[in-house]
């Protein structure tokens, strides 16, 4: 049966389990063919094939929890930047000020 399905799937790789069972039971009516073993054949037929269906998956990877990062930079963001942007924030009193007191630091630098 796994043979036979292989060489179903070479003549066209776009059908469909249904259509390789369908295929299958026409070809030989007097053998009875179990539905669930033909769709675990096709499957790997397949793979076997180098027939892909559909489209990968994306493994999203998370951080364990409890894991803290310190001192570095993970995803572009550096965490003692951010530490000293807070204290900023802190000291100014609102976000307006510190952007206000960024500015005016900016301007009274030289390059």
């Amino acid at each position: 049966m796994s043979a036979e399905i292989r060489n179903l799937l070479q003549s066209n790789p776009a059908q469909s389990s249904r259509e390789i069972f369908e295929a299958l039971q026409t070809q030989f009516p007097g053998q009875e063919i179990n539905r669930n073993s033909c769709n675990v054949a096709f499957s790997h037929a397949r793979r076997k094939l180098g027939i892909r269906g559909g489209s990968k998956r994306v493994v999203v990877r998370r951080a364990k929890p409890g894991v803290k990062v310190s001192g570095g930079s993970v995803g572009g963001l550096n965490f003692d930047v951010l530490k000293a942007a807070r204290e900023l924030l802190t000291q100014a009193g609102s976000a307006e000020a510190a952007t206000q007191a960024i500015h005016q630091l900016q301007s009274l630098q030289i390059n």
